[in-house]
């Protein structure tokens, strides 16, 4: 196991975005040692007191160990902004997910890929246009990503999966 466990334990925290996950990183140097400061530190690196609060509280109640079990034991590999093999593109914005939860492989083909998002309770005409999309993508060799969020981008995924065999999945986890 490496530090991604820390990664993942700050990106199920409310109130832990791409910017204060940046301003950890830049303050402590890594995620791990950031995992273990102490509130006074917590507050030097830019969080605020709700969030310093939440953050100590995760600290209790989750044991990132039995996390990172579960995650391996789904098939999960996780990438960060820090991996060589985070997809390049995402690499060129201001603020990439911190962390992505990938279920497959993610191939040089995948460069060119679609993500549908959508809303979780979506018209019927959206869920049609979404099927309809997501399917002839798939069908065609376009790689689909998902938000893993409830809604459109499930709807997508599932359509995706009846014509693909190679399909994959990622997303940053904060649907």
């Amino acid at each position: 196991m490496d530090d991604r466990k820390y990664w993942v334990g700050f990106n199920i925290i409310k109130g832990i975005g791409v910017v204060r996950m940046q301003g950890l990183v830049a303050y402590f140097g890594d995620l791990q040692t950031a995992w273990g400061a102490d509130s006074v530190n917590l507050a030097e690196a830019g969080l605020g007191a709700k969030v310093i609060e939440r953050v100590l509280a995760a600290r209790q109640k989750i044991d990132l160990d039995q996390v990172w079990v579960k995650i391996e034991s789904q098939g999960i590999k996780i990438l960060t902004w820090q991996d060589e093999v985070c997809p390049s593109r995402l690499k060129e914005i201001d603020q990439p997910p911190p962390v992505m939860y990938i279920r497959g492989e993610y191939l040089p083909d995948d460069l060119f890929a679609v993500a549908i998002v959508g809303t979780r309770w979506g018209t019927l005409y959206g869920r049609q246009i979404t099927e309809d999309l997501s399917s002839f993508l798939a069908l065609n060799g376009i790689t689909m990503v998902n938000g893993l969020a409830r809604g459109g981008c499930d709807r997508a995924s599932n359509c995706a999966k009846g014509w693909r065999t190679n399909h994959r999945r990622a997303g940053s986890g904060r649907g």
